[in-house]
């Protein structure tokens, strides 16, 4: 199905474009709404994978950050997990403009605290 959708995405233009040359109207008004109609619904769809993408990414380090927190705090280790969630709020300086090393900064706590890194994404 992908390589259908790729391949009518490379034609639908050059056939717009070459209808161009052509006197019938209404084939090119066809081909060039149906070209630009395919390529916003291309760029919908990889925008929306790419969201799926940051929603398990970001779920799954933070199931991790979880998952040790609750473990450590259930072993008594209040003080070291306390240290270490500063120094976690500290380094964390979150932005638009990317994911702000949420993921190697989950790890080093994680270390820290003595649990291995489960990168289940």
């Amino acid at each position: 199905m992908l390589p259908a959708i790729l391949f009518i995405a490379v034609v639908l233009p050059l056939a717009w474009f070459a209808s161009e040359f052509w006197h019938h109207r209404w084939l090119r008004l066809l081909l060039g709404s149906s070209a630009i109609a395919l390529s916003f619904l291309i760029a919908y769809t990889v925008g929306s994978l790419e969201h799926l993408n940051a929603n398990a990414w970001y779920g799954g380090a933070s199931k991790n950050l979880i998952d040790a927190t609750v473990t450590e705090l259930e072993k008594g280790n209040t003080e070291q997990v306390i240290r270490e969630l500063k120094a976690l709020q500290n380094e964390f300086q979150p932005t638009y403009e990317n994911r702000a090393r949420y993921d190697k900064l989950i790890e080093g706590y994680l270390e820290h605290l003595g649990h291995e890194w489960r990168h289940k994404v």
